[in-house]
């Protein structure tokens, strides 16, 4: 307070010095005389005592400050330890931040089959991505399509997945089956050239998804690559009873009938850029656990290629996708007693199919409409019933026509030549548009 009182004091003084001096000069230029050299030399000195006893006064306020700043630095140490963070720091949330996604695909499509009524019909596929964590990640999609008054909603995939590392990769839940790399690649319909999917490889002699556990990744060797698939899942049922599938395997319905559990997997080799072969397989016991087919065990193998390439001389792309499926099931005698009216029927049950695919885009001529247009044809077949590696049952050609929109939406039109075994054509007029999000 002591030193507040000089600073004031002092700056009254130099105001009232420059206070006086002002009309002496102004009063003396309104007459046109001057300051005398005795006036201005003591108003002169005023001024240096004026300065002397300010930097005084600086001086004596910094020495007083420094004085008590000990006694703040005490009292800040003293709050300091009255808030003192704990001697453990608060961890953050080990998942981190999360991050939700939307993804999917729409159809629209109207089929014209020959021996059956012409229909519209619609899907809508959401897929639900959730990353929990950089190596926790979640993935599940919906089936949505309505059907006669009301609308059916299924869930097609819903896994859990874990990156260990860089050529590892862990999963749980419901997914699309390795072995069957149509279903895990090209189904999607905004991805699949063609309007319907191929014979064997869906609805036919593989599964298209398991629930389960499995293990993924990929390494390179040397300039070359290799991918590999392997799970352990429920198993497919053996139809025993009916006389219509008597012999062959369910795969939509998902609980075991058994303990023992199937296993499969693929493995896949990328010998240059943009082409691919691969072998898969499962194996499984379909029986009933405590049935007499319990001891019938079931193998399911299938290879296939696919092909990507830029051709200069086609000017334009070629895609090529072909897989070959079979299975063998175990010899079984089916209704042995013939209480069931088709009995006993005793063999070995064995089937076939698979598909091959080409596509050509003319990705380098001129003109946009051009570029977009895409040529499909595509050759599939099934042996349906378990009566060996002979003749197919079910026969189909395939010709589509397909422009793109952009790059995930198409249009597409395709006529199919379809010949049952012992049946009437089948041939069917395809139209449809996809788009994926």
């Amino acid at each position: 307070m002591k030193l507040a009182g000089h600073y004031f004091m002092a700056a009254v003084l130099q105001g009232a010095v420059f206070t006086l001096a002002s009309p002496v000069v102004r009063g003396q230029d309104a007459t046109g005389g001057y300051v005398s050299r005795k006036e201005y030399e003591e108003l002169k000195a005023e001024m240096l005592a004026m300065k002397k006893e300010l930097a005084s006064l600086k001086k004596a306020k910094r020495a007083e400050s420094n004085q008590e700043s000990p006694k703040s630095q005490a009292t800040a140490a003293d709050t300091g330890k009255e808030v003192a963070t704990p001697a453990v720091p608060l961890q953050e949330p080990t998942l981190g931040t999360t991050k939700f996604h939307i993804a999917g695909f729409g159809v629209g499509m109207f089929e014209a089959r020959n021996g059956s009524v012409s229909d519209f019909s619609a899907t809508f596929n959401p897929i639900f991505l959730w990353e929990m964590s950089p190596k926790l990640l979640f993935e599940s999609r919906l089936e949505i399509e309505p059907s006669g008054s009301g609308t059916n909603v299924n869930l097609v995939y819903a896994q859990l997945t874990y990156l260990l590392n860089d050529y590892i990769t862990l999963g749980a839940g419901e997914f699309f089956t390795p072995s069957n790399i149509f279903v895990e690649r090209f189904e999607p319909l905004w991805i699949n050239k063609l309007p319907d999917r191929p014979l064997a490889v869906y609805n036919g002699i593989l599964p298209e998804t398991s629930v389960g556990f499995e293990v993924r990744g990929g390494f390179p060797i040397g300039p070359t690559r290799a991918n590999y698939a392997f799970y352990v899942s429920n198993g497919p049922n053996l139809n025993a009873f009916d006389p219509r599938t008597v012999g062959t395997l369910e795969f939509n319905d998902f609980s075991d009938n058994n303990d023992d559990k199937a296993f499969g997997g693929r493995v896949g080799f990328m010998p240059i850029p943009g082409v691919e072969t691969g072998y898969g397989f499962e194996t499984a016991r379909p029986g009933t656990q405590g049935s007499s087919f319990a001891h019938v065990r079931s193998l399911l193998q299938s290879v296939d290629l696919n092909v990507t390439r830029d051709s200069d001389l086609l000017k334009g792309r070629i895609d090529l996708h072909a897989q070959y499926a079979w299975s063998k099931i175990d010899h079984a005698v089916y209704d042995p007693d013939g209480s069931l009216g088709f009995g006993p029927l005793s063999f070995t049950g064995k089937r076939d199919g698979g598909y091959a695919q080409v596509a050509y885009r003319p990705t380098k001529v001129d003109g946009d409409f051009v570029r977009n247009l895409e040529l499909i044809f595509r050759w599939d077949y099934l042996n349906r019933a378990p009566s060996g590696l002979g003749a197919p049952e079910e026969e189909r050609l395939t010709l589509g026509l397909d422009y793109w929109l952009a790059p995930s939406t198409v249009v597409k039109a395709a006529f199919e030549w379809d010949n049952p075994q012992g049946e009437r054509n089948k041939n069917a007029l395809l139209l449809q548009v996809a788009t994926g999000f």
